[in-house]
């Protein structure tokens, strides 16, 4: 009976690896299939995974050095059993370097790959010896191979971010999406108040903060159990969603009353915020063109308590609500390549390619063509995705506004709180390019368009 949280982080490894799953979808898989594991070993599981992903390029660049055959020729289970140890050995010093040792040799023991064992107990204590001597790409000469070995990120990623923002910032960037991202929860305005839920959670132990841009912003920094058990979250109170994406709401300021369109829905925490802000009161269309997330749509609107979201499931490039229907305001959180999230996502920077912004762009141009005829005139569309790549984010507004001129930017400013222009890219345009924050939000694109 496995009992190890090392040897679930190996096997949900082996898993990311050999069957190409999302690292989120086989770590819930794992765990839920071994229900006997202590909650402590599930925890300490969940750092591997996550730690060792992250830094996933550091430490293969580290294990190439030091084997004397192809990291790649490796069997898997050996492979990252190694990565795992030296994840530890590295960034988890709190953790004696003879126990780290000692259990990856012990757990290729217990395999069919016991014959490996001394060559995973040679580069281990290889590394012990020779960590200090092993040469890493060079800071100044080599700055591109420097940033993707250092922080883990594609080399086509580092040659991007490092034209367009300089090494310091890239660099910054990239320590930020290795950090473990913040817990981030909205509150429901319409079942509880400020006060009252800041109340009741110091009264059930939880440790948090105030968020640093929005009032119904919270970072919960420690929790006495885990958060779907919690109370408050279980009676619609809260509801997870990052600081940065709780903007778009704000953007779009629906009224009461009135009739949204969200094209790019699932799992629903954009749609919920809409409603809280609509106080209830209208109708918002929730559109997402996988089954099982509308239903993750209803789900979410249903614990929260609101009546008003319709999900319905349908292409973004289609959707027509009912003919007689004015829509007031359209949401367009578009599929994008996700390179402001890379912190909580963090197996995405590996599955990226440079080229795959082309199809993207496409998709997005399509979403907001569509959008462009469903909005009756005087309304608004707010664009927004997670990608800090300029082709999916102000190249779009640009071309957007070219090809329907009875569109224009409206300024950020008047609708989102000024000290969000800290935390932007270039706080002087309209658009809001929201750079990735320590401890903060992430990495976000909005913009909102009002049609004549």
């Amino acid at each position: 009976m496995i009992s190890s949280g090392r040897l679930l982080a190996r096997m949900v490894l082996d898993r990311v690896e050999q069957n190409e799953s999302y690292v989120n979808l086989a770590l819930h898989d794992i765990l839920a299939s071994n229900p006997q594991v202590e909650q402590r070993e599930r925890a300490f599981c969940t750092e591997l995974v996550y730690g060792t992903l992250r830094n996933l390029l550091q430490i293969d660049f580290i294990l190439g050095r030091l084997l004397s055959r192809p990291l790649q020729s490796l069997k898997v289970p050996v492979k990252d059993t190694l990565r795992l140890a030296l994840y530890q050995l590295l960034f988890l010093p709190e953790i004696p370097e003879r126990a780290v040792c000692h259990a990856a040799v012990d757990q290729i023991k217990n395999s069919r790959y016991s014959g490996l064992a001394g060559l995973v107990n040679a580069v281990l204590r290889n590394f012990l010896r020779n960590r200090k001597q092993i040469p890493f790409p060079d800071r100044d000469s080599q700055p591109v191979e420097f940033l993707s070995v250092t922080y883990s990120h594609p080399a086509w990623l580092a040659e991007r971010w490092l034209k367009r923002y300089g090494f310091e910032l890239a660099e910054r960037l990239m320590a930020i999406d290795n950090e473990k991202p913040p817990l981030t929860v909205r509150i429901n305005r319409l079942c509880t108040s400020l006060a009252a839920i800041r109340h009741e959670l110091a009264e059930a132990g939880v440790m948090f903060t105030q968020g640093n841009l929005l009032d119904e912003a919270l970072i919960l920094q420690s929790l006495p159990m885990p958060l779907e058990e919690l109370p408050a979250f279980r009676n619609g109170k809260l509801f997870v969603q990052d600081e940065s994406s709780m903007l778009v709401a704000h953007l779009l300021q629906p009224a009461p009353g009135a009739t949204v369109v969200d094209l790019c829905a699932a799992p629903g925490g954009k749609s919920t915020h809409l409603a809280e802000l609509m106080n209830n009161c209208g109708t918002i269309y929730s559109i997402d063109d996988h089954p099982h997330k509308v239903g993750l749509i209803a789900e979410n609107a249903a614990r929260l308590g609101l009546k008003i979201i319709e999900p319905r499931l349908a292409d973004a490039r289609s959707f027509q609500p009912p003919s007689d229907v004015p829509v007031d305001a359209i949401l367009v959180d578009a599929p994008c390549s996700g390179t402001g999230v890379l912190r909580r996502r963090v197996d995405a920077r590996y599955r990226r390619q440079a080229e795959d912004s082309a199809e993207l762009v496409r998709i997005q141009r399509e979403i907001l063509d569509h959008a462009a005829q469903l909005l009756k005139s005087g309304g608004r569309i707010v664009y927004s995705t997670c990608t800090l790549e300029p082709e999916e984010n102000q190249e779009q507004i640009r071309w957007f506004c070219q090809a329907h001129p009875e569109f224009r930017p409206v300024p950020w400013r008047e609708y989102l709180p000024a000290q969000l222009g800290d935390h932007l890219e270039d706080s002087s345009t309209p658009w809001a390019n929201v750079l990735p924050a320590s401890g903060g939000g992430d990495g976000f694109f909005l913009c909102r368009l009002h049609k004549s």
